[in-house]
């Protein structure tokens, strides 16, 4: 495809065959992961679903990925990142405006990404997809003010690699922001977090592996990366 002609070499749509992409959360995180995901050509040959039961609020403007109209009108998050999505990658995406609960009779993922604000909501999530057959990798980031974390969990042999340690995060002891993720934000933390997730849908897409935990601090410019 002529559009993707630049990167080629690196990734086209036709890698994302087969890899359905579920995000969980159109806000700050989830819009930009969105946003990122689709310029890099996902949505064409495989479906992006994105669910979210909130709606558009002035203040999140900054961080966010819709207009003030929308926030004017109250509109669900979901209906208006598909319409940016539209405007500015031209493909769809399908927007569920309802709880995300993992429980749902759909087919949820291969690819099933947590852009959510709580550990609570975390906890919740992975209590009911942590046995779905069809979840292949999970991606859980978080971010708080200038930090972001990212956890990956790659299925093999039946089971999630680094279970134990992912659970470990989901305690109150294991969460580094003393906030909700999105309490105190700005843009480009939530515009790292998305280079980073999309380079590892890419890593998986590509049957490349996965490094399991990375933290980035955008204050000190500090990496960590646990394989």
């Amino acid at each position: 495809m002529e559009t993707f002609t630049r990167q080629q070499d690196l990734l086209t749509p036709e890698h994302f065959r087969g890899h359905d992409i579920d995000v969980v959360g159109a806000g700050s995180l989830g819009g930009a992961i969105v946003m990122t995901l689709c310029k890099m050509g996902a949505g064409i040959r495989n479906c992006v679903t994105v669910t979210d039961f909130d709606a558009c609020a002035p203040h999140n403007l900054p961080t966010q990925w819709f207009r003030a109209a929308h926030a004017d009108l109250g509109e669900a998050k979901v209906t208006a990142l598909e319409e940016m999505v539209g405007f500015v990658c031209e493909r769809p995406i399908r927007p569920i405006h309802e709880r995300f609960t993992g429980s749902e009779p759909r087919p949820v993922g291969p690819v099933l990404i947590v852009a959510v604000d709580t550990l609570e909501e975390r906890r919740r999530i992975w209590a009911t997809v942590r046995d779905r057959e069809e979840i292949q990798l999970l991606i859980d980031p978080r971010m708080g003010a200038e930090v972001l974390e990212i956890y990956t969990l790659s299925k093999k042999r039946g089971g999630y690699e680094s279970h134990d340690s992912y659970e470990h995060s989901l305690d109150d002891g294991g969460e580094p922001f003393r906030e909700r993720c999105t309490r105190r934000s700005i843009l480009y933390t939530a515009l790292g977090a998305a280079a980073f997730v999309g380079s590892l849908v890419a890593a998986h897409v590509s049957g490349r592996e996965l490094p399991r935990h990375l933290v980035f601090d955008f204050r000190n410019f500090l990496l960590q990366v646990q394989q």
